[in-house]
């Protein structure tokens, strides 16, 4: 008789990375639906908002996401 254990693994495997899939993308705020009332705070609509630099650790895989 065969062992089962390979076969759990390679589908444990097979799950995580699926599961692990939607969390990769771009970061940035959600659309809001058509027709929504959406409160800016004191920015105005139309500009957008300056990146700080010292916010963003440059990463090798930058250039793949961008």
């Amino acid at each position: 008789m065969h062992s089962r254990l390979p076969l759990c693994v390679a589908i444990a495997l097979t799950l995580a990375g699926m599961l692990s899939m939607p969390g990769c993308g771009k970061r940035g705020s959600l659309e809001a639906p058509p027709g929504a009332k959406v409160e800016t705070g004191n920015a105005t609509p139309g500009t957008p908002a300056k990146p700080d630099p010292a916010q963003h650790k440059p990463s090798i895989l930058d250039p793949l996401i961008r």
